[in-house]
């Protein structure tokens, strides 16, 4: 599960990520978006939360996400500065700078997952 509102990257992430064999990536743009999916009856491999979405901060979704899917690990995957301190606060499993090289990306993602 992908949650990111910026469209281009998460067509590019969605577009890699389904590449990796077995995968099947859904894409949410909002937090809304993201609780629906949560809701949802699909089990996620890896959750990935930009910080930054159009109706609030991403690491809002971590308790739920812990609530309803406890076994899921969760990345969160932004440009801020701050993304490591707002991932540790929030009990994500990674944290990711959007900055980092797409390999490093895919790479931490899969590990993730595993």
């Amino acid at each position: 599960m992908i949650v990111e509102d910026h469209s281009a990257f998460a067509q590019a992430l969605e577009l890699i990520l389904g590449q990796v064999e077995g995968a099947e990536v859904v894409l949410a743009r909002t937090l809304e978006e993201g609780r629906a999916l949560i809701r949802g009856g699909e089990p996620f491999d890896v959750a990935v939360l930009d910080l930054t979405l159009p109706d609030g901060e991403g690491t809002d979704l971590i308790a739920e996400l812990r609530q309803h899917r406890p076994e899921t690990p969760v990345a969160v995957l932004s440009a801020r500065k701050d993304v490591e301190e707002a991932a540790s606060k929030a009990r994500a499993d990674a944290a990711i700078s959007r900055d980092a090289p797409l390999p490093d990306i895919i790479s931490s993602l899969r590990h993730l997952a595993e």
